[in-house]
């Protein structure tokens, strides 16, 4: 299975666009005295591209990772695809599976090579076979400039090269929802553009 998407899938697609994909309702989100998030209400529809902006240290960051649950909230709702935002266990790692993410430290395997940083979760998670991951992988990695660079390790990389590689990695789990934590911030103006072309021109199956 590679990751190109037949007509039929292509055309469900575009069926559900404008279908609310993310749902936040009354979301609250303390740091001790600290009130972080505060009664945040927000919809994204399918297809929709939403920026966040705002100074250091207003909640960007904590809002992005309390939609796949890597911060607890203490009240309110959180809806991907219609469902409730399970709170621990396998229903969990399922969500996480169709949520990612392009972190601000990028968190690359640093014991793997690139490739293999790329391959692990469509293998591990997507049950991919080798062959077909790599495949995908390389065609990613492509798309974002470092192919070359597949056979070597993230320490041998720039930081903005391993800012790609992490953008790769996250779009080879195919996911419905893709979250960006600042993700071009050491990317060249050129490469920013390519970048956020791949992600958003790139076929999905959500």
């Amino acid at each position: 299975m590679t990751g190109a998407t037949t007509a039929t899938e292509q055309s469900d697609i575009r069926a559900k666009r404008g279908e609310p994909l993310v749902v936040l309702e009354g979301v609250n989100k303390h740091y001790g005295d600290l009130h972080v998030l505060k009664d945040i209400n927000l919809t994204i529809n399918r297809g929709e591209v939403v920026v966040i902006l705002g100074p250091s240290g207003s909640g960007k960051s904590t809002l992005c990772r309390t939609i796949n649950r890597l911060e607890t909230i203490e009240n309110g709702t959180i809806q991907i695809d219609g469902k409730e935002l399970p709170a621990e266990g396998a229903g969990l790692a399922k969500l996480r599976a169709d949520v990612g993410m392009v972190f601000q430290s990028f968190n690359l395997f640093a014991h793997k090579t690139i490739l293999d940083n790329v391959t692990l979760g469509p293998i591990k998670v997507r049950k991919k076979s080798k062959g077909d991951a790599e495949s995908r992988a390389m065609e990613l990695l492509k798309r974002v400039g470092v192919d070359h660079q597949a056979k070597k390790f993230p320490a041998q990389l720039s930081g903005g090269q391993q800012q790609r590689v992490a953008i790769a990695r996250s779009l080879a789990m195919e996911p419905k929802v893709m979250l960006f934590d600042e993700p071009t911030s050491a990317l060249d103006p050129e490469m920013i553009n390519e970048s956020s072309t791949s992600w958003r021109s790139w076929p999905r199956k959500a």
